[in-house]
């Protein structure tokens, strides 16, 4: 009886009920739990674990690529990618609709932050959609739902969470998000064009050559931003967290110094707002690493890999298993904490069942994803009304088309492993 296990999610449960923030649940019930029970005689293994767990490089990542998306959301790279996508799509039926798609997959391959998309794109071109004769809560819905792509698409900060947590490479399973991540923004264009023509929402605008061609030239810096990002790391010339230092780098000197739409009072404030999000993950990190001490202990992935590997079905039945427990997961906790503690939960389980790491931490944040825009809990549902002002009842009554076309992407993902692993092969990571 894994009685040690038991009283931290007891005490978890109580601290949850009375509202303390989940980072400092975990972190005081494993430390009550470790202190109550003593598995080791000296409790010194706390703050090695703490430490551990908060000086590693490879997290080092993340605050740098918060930083990265904080800087677009003040500065001019956001709004470029906008007016660069426009000058290509907008002869398509649901025009816009399809810029705001496209853009967010773009945008998640510089900044990996959902929340970063929802309020770029809330502010910028939500109103644009608007003046187009598109529905408010329509452009609130679809800004919203497709902000989930930027965890899926490299640099993903929750990838990078979870491949840290379970000891993968960081590098093959931000690529393994490049085909989903596509394919996503493929399948999103389906609803978008028979709800547009059914409304007759936007305006058809024919494609010309040479206004594309001024704007790849005016927009060339944003363009590049995630091909430098994510070329350097694919290619091995940078390590992921090295990645995360040039995007920071490149912003600064195109929108800081070029550009100038970056002041130091806007970079102060990027820098703040950055401390803040990364305290909080750092927290979690670290109660994380303690919880995982406690749960290994006690050998719990060892009793959910005798329980899992059982699944009838073998492999695919453990995989609808994990698909339905991540998405309850997604709707219910923050995608951060989740990301840390359940990776190297089910991760034994999925290796002994042949499946390829990277592709099952897609899987895994494919889930969390989805919870980031669903209730209760998705937090760009919150993001995505404060920007925009429209009711949570309505994104998410719009969203209902958006969320069925996620549901059966996610299950190809899950079970067509090349979407995944084609990229990563080919790259030999």
């Amino acid at each position: 009886m894994p009685v040690m296990t038991l009283t931290l999610v007891a005490i978890c449960a109580v601290l949850f009920i009375f509202g303390v923030p989940i980072a400092v649940a975990l972190g005081l019930a494993s430390f009550l739990a470790v202190a109550i029970f003593k598995p080791v005689p000296d409790l010194i293994i706390m703050p090695q674990l703490f430490s551990e767990a908060s000086v590693s490089f490879t997290m080092l990542a993340v605050p740098l690529f918060i930083l990265v998306g904080n800087l677009m959301e003040c500065g001019s790279i956001g709004k470029k990618l906008i007016d660069w996508v426009s000058s290509f799509v907008s002869w398509m039926t649901g025009g816009l609709g399809v810029v705001n798609i496209v853009a967010s997959m773009i945008f998640g391959g510089i900044s990996g932050s959902s929340l970063a998309d929802t309020a770029t794109f809330g502010s910028i071109l939500v109103p644009r959609m608007v003046d187009e004769g598109y529905d408010r809560d329509y452009s609130g819905a679809i800004t919203m739902t497709s902000s989930c792509l930027s965890v899926i698409i490299p640099p993903s900060i929750l990838m990078v969470l979870a491949a840290a947590a379970c000891n993968q490479s960081v590098s093959r399973a931000l690529a393994a998000g490049v085909g989903p991540g596509v394919f996503l923004t493929l399948t999103f264009m389906i609803p978008n064009y028979i709800i547009c023509k059914k409304r007759g929402y936007g305006v058809k605008r024919p494609f010309r050559l040479r206004v594309f061609l001024q704007k790849t030239k005016s927009c060339m810096t944003a363009i590049m931003a995630p091909l430098i990002i994510l070329v350097s790391i694919f290619s091995g010339a940078v390590t992921p967290t090295e990645g995360a230092g040039v995007a920071v780098l490149y912003i600064l000197i195109v929108d800081g110094i070029i550009s100038r739409n970056l002041s130091l009072k806007n970079i102060w404030t990027c820098v703040l707002k950055t401390a803040e999000l990364t305290s909080v993950i750092l927290l979690i990190a670290t109660s994380g690493s303690l919880l995982n001490y406690v749960i290994n202990f006690e050998d719990i992935p060892g009793m959910l890999l005798r329980v899992l590997t059982s699944v009838p079905g073998g492999r695919y039945g453990f995989l609808v298993v994990i698909i339905l427990i991540m998405i309850a997961i997604g709707m219910t906790m923050d995608a951060s904490p989740a990301s840390i503690i359940f990776s190297p939960l089910f991760m034994p389980a999925a290796l002994a069942l042949g499946i390829d790491p990277s592709h099952f931490l897609i899987i895994m944040i494919f889930g969390l994803a989805i919870g980031l825009t669903t209730p209760p809990y998705g937090v760009c549902i919150f993001s995505t009304a404060s920007v925009t002002g429209v009711p949570m009842q309505k994104l998410i009554k719009e969203s209902l088309p958006f969320y069925a076309v996620m549901i059966v992407t996610y299950l190809l993902v899950a079970f067509v492993p090349a979407i995944s692993l084609t990229l990563p092969t080919l790259l030999n990571l």
